[in-house]
């Protein structure tokens, strides 16, 4: 567990995207700073295709504009898919899933050396320790995540720009899950049974700064993490199962509809989904696809 902070930002990307909107953002077309080797894939099948764009909820500036292959991939495609509708998120009933039942408070699940931890880690992380015990786990696990993002900011999420930039090209935009999916999933792995657990192992401020910014370096890197041989203990598998294998397969039937349809989807979703035995990529080469990096 000591690596959820880590490996799991690309999986709760979509369940953080209060900073989304709908409104597109000009990207001069000046070089970008920082030069990131981006995970886009160009996946083809009997000369029907589809792109595949692999994302983290956090960046920098720096990383922008997108060079011209990737504008030149969403010039080409009719739509935009991403994992769940951020707008649609901010809906009031979905919000309510983020609560526990009014008789109830986090710290009905936690050990008195759990409560004090917990209260030490909200104070080094910013956060009001009275108000997390309003708030399902899987919920104060995720403001963690968001208030150790430091210098790297999801205003500049990798998610968010290229959303921005599908918006200047007029692409119709689809979904893989609804938010009211991706919130279930979350609290089946993050069961507040399993808060005293989980919470006893957040990481301190530093440590958690640290993670980040190593997923932030392998990513521009171009090093796509295999999740699956990072897997340390039971609740670990548990985990991977859920938010990632489980939803994979649902993913690529949809990416094979998509191709079949000869229309050109350009797909953006979490880079952790793509590699891996049970990752998107290991798929579509065992199932006779063609899978092409544009960007070495």
């Amino acid at each position: 567990m000591k690596h959820l902070f880590s490996r799991k930002v690309p999986i709760f990307l979509c369940l953080l995207l209060t900073s989304c909107s709908t409104t597109a953002a000009s990207q001069t077309r000046n070089e970008a700073e920082i030069d990131v080797k981006w995970p886009i894939y160009k996946i083809e099948k009997n000369n029907h295709y589809m792109y595949l764009f692999g994302t983290i909820h956090i960046g920098k500036k720096e990383m922008y504009p997108f060079p011209k292959k990737i504008e030149q991939a969403l010039n080409e495609s009719k739509f935009l898919v991403t994992e769940t509708d951020a707008i649609d998120l901010m809906n009031g009933d979905y919000q309510d899933m983020c609560f526990l039942k009014e008789d109830k408070s986090l710290s009905d699940y936690l050990s008195t050396d759990a409560q004090e931890y917990l209260e030490k880690r909200a104070k080094e992380y910013g956060l009001d320790y009275h108000s997390l015990q309003q708030y399902r786990l899987w919920y104060v696990m995720s403001l963690f995540l968001d208030a150790g993002t430091d210098d790297l900011t999801s205003d500049y999420g990798v998610d968010q720009k290229i959303m921005e930039l599908a918006d200047s090209y007029h692409l119709i935009n689809k979904f893989l899950e609804t938010p009211k999916y991706q919130i279930e999933a979350m609290q089946k792995v993050y069961s507040e049974n399993e808060a005293e657990k989980v919470i006893k192992q957040i990481p301190s401020l530093t440590e958690s700064k640290k993670q980040l910014a190593q997923l932030f370096t392998d990513y521009i890197q171009g090093k796509l993490v295999d999740i699956e041989e990072q897997l340390a203990d039971e609740f670990d598998k548990k985990q991977n199962k859920i938010l990632v294998e489980d939803r994979n397969k649902i993913w690529v039937e949809k990416f094979e509809s998509y191709i079949r349809s000869g229309e050109i989807y350009f797909v953006a979703v979490g880079y952790g989904h793509l590699e891996g035995e049970n990752g998107v990529l290991a798929y579509f080469r065992e199932n006779g696809y063609e899978v092409k990096k544009l960007i070495n």
